[in-house]
Formats: C-alpha cells, sequence, structure tokens
C-alpha cells in the first residue's frame, strides 16, 4: 500500500465531508438489527451503544509500524473487520521484526466513544488510544483509553463478539488507535479478524443526516435492536421510522435495504412503507428538514432450515441527494 502524507489524509476528510453532505453515505447504518438463535441480550451483556458502520461512514482506516509511514487499509480490508465471520487478514506493518503495528480510525467529525472491541489471532492488543486533534494517526495528542486490553486472542467463539466488548465513556474524540504486537521472533505476521468501536457522532456534528427512531417510544435507537432467544421459522415486526436531522435540506430519493454482518441473516429482512414488503424499500417521497418518513416495519422471518447461532445484519438508508 502507498504510504500517504498528512495532506493527502486532511483532503479527504474534506471530500469525505462534502460526500457526507450530499448523501453518499448510508445515514442509517449505525442502526444493527441483531437477531441470535443461541442467545442475545437475555444470554450476552448488553451492546454499550450502536456499533459504528466504519467501513461506510467515512471513517479512515490506516495502520503503520515502528518507523515506518502511515498507510491506509485498502476497502476490501476494512468491510472484512467490519463483520463477525472471523476470516483472518494477514497484516504486515512494521519494521525490524519488531512485532508491533498501530491500527488507526480517524473519523469524519467528533465522536462520542462507548465501547471498543479487537479479535486477533496471533497477538494481543496492548494498548487503546484516543485523541481529539491528530490529523494523520500519528501526530496530535494521545490519551490511554485502555493501557492493557483484555482481546479475545486465541478464543474460538463467537460469543467474544458480544461478552468481550470492553466499555467506555469518552466524549469528543477525533481518532481511536490500538497496538498490537507479536514476539519479537522474527515472524511478522500479525492476523486479524475484527475491530469494531461503539458510539455515535457528537452534538452538533454533522447536523444533516437520518435518524433511525423508534415507533414505540420516538426516541433514536441507542443500541442494536436485539431479538434475544428466538426460534427458527418464527417472524416478528418492529415499527419504526426516519427523522431527518437537518435544519435547512430534504433527503431525496431514500432507500433502505438490509446487509448481512454474519451467516446470511440480512437476507432475513424486508421493510414495508405501506406500499408492501421488499427487500430494497424506496420511500415515494422526500423527507423535508425536520420531518419525519412514513412508518416502516422491519420484518425480520427466520428460515426454518437455518442453523443454530448468534446472526447479525444491519439496515443501511441511501440517500440520492440533499437539496
Amino acid at each position: 500500500m502507498t504510504a500517504r502524507t498528512i495532506e493527502h489524509y486532511e483532503a479527504k476528510r474534506r471530500r469525505l465531508r462534502l460526500r457526507d453532505r450530499a448523501g453518499m453515505f448510508f445515514a442509517g447504518s449505525e442502526l444493527e438489527w441483531v437477531g441470535s438463535l443461541q442467545g442475545s441480550a437475555g444470554s450476552f451483556p448488553d451492546a454499550p451503544s450502536r456499533r459504528m458502520a466504519m467501513d461506510l461512514d467515512g471513517t479512515i482506516w490506516a495502520r503503520y509500524g515502528l518507523g515506518q509511514p502511515v498507510t491506509e487499509w485498502p476497502g476490501a480490508n476494512v468491510t472484512e473487520l467490519s463483520d463477525e465471520d472471523d476470516n483472518n487478514l494477514s497484516v504486515r506493518g512494521w519494521a525490524n521484526g519488531q512485532g508491533i503495528a498501530q491500527f488507526v480510525w480517524i473519523f469524519p467529525e467528533l465522536r462520542e466513544i462507548d465501547g471498543f472491541f479487537g479479535r486477533y489471532n496471533s497477538a494481543t492488543i496492548s494498548l487503546v488510544e484516543t485523541s481529539v486533534d491528530t490529523t494523520n494517526g500519528k501526530d496530535g495528542v494521545w490519551l490511554t483509553a485502555i493501557s492493557d486490553y483484555d482481546d479475545s486472542s486465541g478464543i474460538d467463539t463467537f460469543d467474544s463478539y458480544r461478552d468481550e466488548i470492553t466499555s467506555l465513556a469518552l466524549a469528543s474524540k477525533r481518532s481511536v488507535r490500538a497496538r498490537g504486537g507479536v514476539d519479537n521472533s522474527g515472524s511478522e505476521t500479525l492476523l486479524v479478524q475484527s475491530f469494531h468501536i461503539y458510539g455515535e457522532i457528537a452534538a452538533g456534528e454533522t447536523p444533516d443526516r437520518l435518524l433511525w427512531i423508534d415507533n414505540d417510544d420516538d426516541l433514536e435507537f441507542a443500541k442494536p435492536q436485539d431479538y434475544g432467544d428466538v426460534p427458527r421459522g418464527s417472524a416478528s415486526d418492529h415499527v419504526a421510522y426516519l427523522h431527518n436531522n437537518s435544519s435547512t435540506l430534504a433527503a431525496n430519493s431514500v432507500q433502505i435495504t438490509a446487509e448481512d454482518l454474519f451467516r446470511g441473516s440480512g437476507a432475513w429482512y424486508t421493510f414495508d412503507d405501506g406500499t408492501g414488503f421488499t427487500a430494497t424499500l424506496s420511500l415515494a417521497s422526500s423527507i423535508s428538514n425536520g420531518a419525519n418518513s412514513p412508518n416502516i416495519t422491519i420484518r425480520r422471518i427466520i428460515p426454518d432450515t437455518e442453523i443454530l447461532g448468534v446472526h447479525a445484519a444491519r439496515a443501511l438508508v441511501s440517500v440520492g441527494s440533499w437539496t
């Protein structure tokens, strides 16, 4: 991968801000719809908040090693680290066999950090830090968030994606950085499986976006929609709607669909705004500034022959334009 300069990251963040305002990112992708055939809220600890869709929301992912420049992650790797399929990515990011690599996430706006999860298969995460002012992952002031992260290295179970999240309470952060390492025997292969960060956009940042609102209480979803222990062959409906948080712009050509994060469960979900259930729902009308969409019923149907285990998907919202 090509080494990048500070100017590259500054320019990319400016472009991402413009793209976000233009509605090219999935405004509703912070919401996860989590279904479990083995156990969820009743069997696993509750998630601290929404998991950030960092592969879609404009976050810059990068890494670097000792004495090496910052390099940006390829898009395919970023997506791979955002799901739960447990695949390994062979990462080389350090010099002289030191066995240390820094992994960095730089957000397009300030964010509240509520939780962190990292999973390696060949190493441990020794330190997690945050910064309010970095521009490239190296500069700026960094403060320790987790001094000795208890990761899931060597634990061959998908339960770790729920029961090994470290809760945090960190306000208005620009970036998160994690240090991973192996021994100093000369091996330069670090197998990375997942990085998940939980939180939300800080108040006042990026106001022109859509919010998922629960029709039960008219509040924004603060955590994943967790269905708990449910049998194969079962179905359930939940009603929500979208709120346009912008004070000046309308959201046009809004589409909603589900994306799989683990075991094909994205195909279980369909959406209906009164016109009929479909896997990809296109709203008939724009959502004016400060207004709400029609009620949207999210239906989940688990196949009769589905294997037992934890499943995860997310609802994605795309906006054709903001005017």
